[in-house]
């Protein structure tokens, strides 16, 4: 069961005993009134005060229970305006008239606060409908903002935001930029679903080899950036490049073809080798490009004699 339903049970509930205990007081008030002696020269103003207690109940039975108190309150009003005209039609009571006129006064009255009290409710949901609707479409631009549609991975703009974040809290991380190899010739030859395919896969694949001190990022079309927190050695750094290159040797099927990739890495220290993101990240594309030209499947450690 819905927390929405819950609720509504909870409200009818709630309701029910109300719109019992208006009928009730109602009533009791009504039989009270008829022995009150109210003649010429016994006039009293304790039946006009108990109508007017009725009035105020009856309008706040409408909004506080707007499901069942208006057709409560429509009842027993009606009933009471009814009963008053046959006390009137058959005694001729004078003083009944009044009575009489407040009772329909008082069904005018809750029927205009019900109308304007339901116009209120469709407002109110109006306005959560567009606010929902309005934090709907804030979440979604946020997530286009920051989120790579194809693969779900953070995107180049939250890598940067990561870099840059890391940077300012004087921590010591190092960027690795992963490059498919021969991605083009996959496009070219299969067709763009098929590249679309090996990125989707081998995306699930390096995500689960990340946890909570690895970054993952899609920062290129056939690009991924690995942030890696912590003051690691060079070998840490080669030891989990060789962890990539295991995960992604298993080659994936597409169409019944199998396709196999290499990836080509590029790398860079902080703050060994740059002191914001726009360096860093072109320390390791730079670093990238050589690995590339050193025969790819292959890595390659940014140094400052480098130029970019």
């Amino acid at each position: 069961m819905t927390d929405k339903s819950t609720n509504n049970q909870n409200k009818s509930s709630f309701e029910i005993p109300m719109v019992i205990m208006y009928i009730v007081i109602f009533v009791a008030v009504n039989i009270l009134q008829g022995k009150i002696p109210v003649g010429e020269k016994n006039v009293s103003i304790i039946p006009g005060i108990c109508t007017q207690l009725l009035t105020l109940f009856s309008a706040f039975m409408v909004v506080s229970v707007p499901r069942f108190g208006y057709f409560a309150a429509v009842l027993m009003n009606g009933l009471s305006a009814i009963l008053l005209i046959f006390q009137i039609s058959k005694s001729g009571i004078s003083s009944k008239i009044t009575g009489l006129i407040s009772t329909i006064a008082a069904i005018i009255l809750i029927t205009i606060i019900h109308a304007f009290y339901k116009k209120l409710l469709k407002n109110n949901k109006e306005l959560l409908d567009s606010n929902n609707a309005l934090r709907e479409k804030d979440e979604k631009l946020t997530y286009l903002a920051y989120y790579d549609i194809l693969t779900g991975l953070p995107n180049r703009q939250m890598f940067i935001e990561r870099i840059d974040e890391a940077i300012s809290s004087n921590a010591s991380f190092t960027v690795i930029a992963a490059n498919i190899d021969n991605f083009k010739e996959i496009n070219n030859k299969l067709g763009n679903n098929a590249g679309d395919a090996v990125l989707c896969s081998y995306s699930k694949k390096l995500k689960k080899m990340c946890g909570n001190s690895i970054f993952l990022a899609r920062i290129n079309g056939d690009e991924f950036g690995f942030i890696i927190y912590g003051n690691d050695s060079d070998a840490t750094i080669l030891n989990y490049i060789e962890t990539i290159k295991e995960v992604i040797s298993e080659p994936i099927k597409f169409q019944d073809i199998k396709i196999n990739i290499t990836m080509s890495y590029g790398i860079a220290l902080y703050p060994a080798n740059a002191h914001d993101s726009t360096e860093m990240l072109k320390c390791v594309s730079s670093a990238l490009t050589v690995s590339k030209s050193n025969g790819k499947n292959t890595h390659y450690f940014y140094n400052n004699n480098m130029v970019f």
